[in-house]
């Protein structure tokens, strides 16, 4: 190991064999010296992003924060990544650690930031909205703040983009706008009531939202043969639901969704009634 770069006292960016890796510890930036070798047993920890971008974001971020809210976001990362079964984007160690060190001080200065779409969040998501009031409660009583539903919604939103990937919100939000647009379509428009507690209820939240991420993401669709659907299947009310959603999907959103989609979001709902 070598150091590329002393950041501050308490993070030296290291070189292990071509891979930067932040290193962490009490004090050890004092004794690093740029192009010298790094003794691995004075770091308490490492960091490994999947980019030299977000390496570099990661020291920018770790060179203006205090370490002790560095490692309390670590831990807050090890508990969403427990309770979350997708994977997280290592861009969240960045975004969640800036997040929280922010929303701290935010909260001592007495700033308010309203949330936006905290039901929507709460009904599409709502493994991460129960996560992120456990890590608002682990805030409030490590640091003796009364963050609030507020907070929840922000870190919701946090570990939405660690799973899609997103470095911002942007597409976020708009995967949460098309699902509620959607749902609330089915059960306004087309009559459709559904037993949010059952298993096909919970499958087809899974397909809507996936549906609503390929179009979002401009990813192609399933491709399986679905020529074997009858006409009469075609006319049935799951069908012509799902093209009526087809249409205001894409008359709305100007997005395009192709025949496989509809299928699939038909059968769904065959299921469902």
């Amino acid at each position: 190991m070598k150091v590329v770069k002393k950041i501050n006292h308490n993070v030296v960016l290291i070189d292990d064999e071509g891979v930067e890796k932040i290193a962490m510890g009490k004090g050890i930036g004092f004794s690093a010296v740029v192009n010298q070798t790094f003794d691995p047993a004075l770091a308490d920890k490492f960091f490994t992003l999947d980019s030299k971008e977000k390496t570099k974001m990661f020291s920018e971020m770790a060179a203006k924060i205090p370490i002790e809210f560095i490692e309390f976001s670590e831990e807050i990362i090890q508990i969403i990544s427990k309770r979350i079964a997708s994977p997280l984007d290592s861009n969240i160690y960045i975004a969640l650690t800036d997040h929280i060190y922010f929303a701290i001080q935010r909260q001592k200065e007495d700033s308010q930031v309203t949330a936006i779409m905290l039901p929507e969040m709460k009904l599409l998501y709502p493994d991460e909205y129960e996560t992120a009031n456990e890590v608002v409660a682990l805030i409030n009583h490590r640091y003796d703040t009364e963050l609030g539903a507020n907070e929840v919604g922000f870190i919701t939103m946090h570990i939405i983009n660690a799973e899609l990937g997103e470095r911002n919100s942007l597409n976020s939000l708009k995967i949460l706008e098309m699902t509620k647009t959607i749902l609330e379509d089915l059960e306004n428009t087309f009559g459709y009531r559904f037993d949010k507690d059952s298993l096909t209820y919970h499958r087809m939240m899974i397909h809507i939202k996936f549906l609503v991420k390929r179009l979002i993401y401009q990813e192609e669709s399933p491709t399986e043969n679905i020529g074997f659907f009858t006409s009469t299947f075609k006319e049935s009310k799951p069908y012509q639901t799902a093209v009526a959603i087809k249409n205001m999907i894409e008359k709305k959103f100007q997005l395009d969704v192709q025949e496989n989609e509809v299928i699939y979001l038909a059968i769904h709902l065959a299921r469902i009634q």
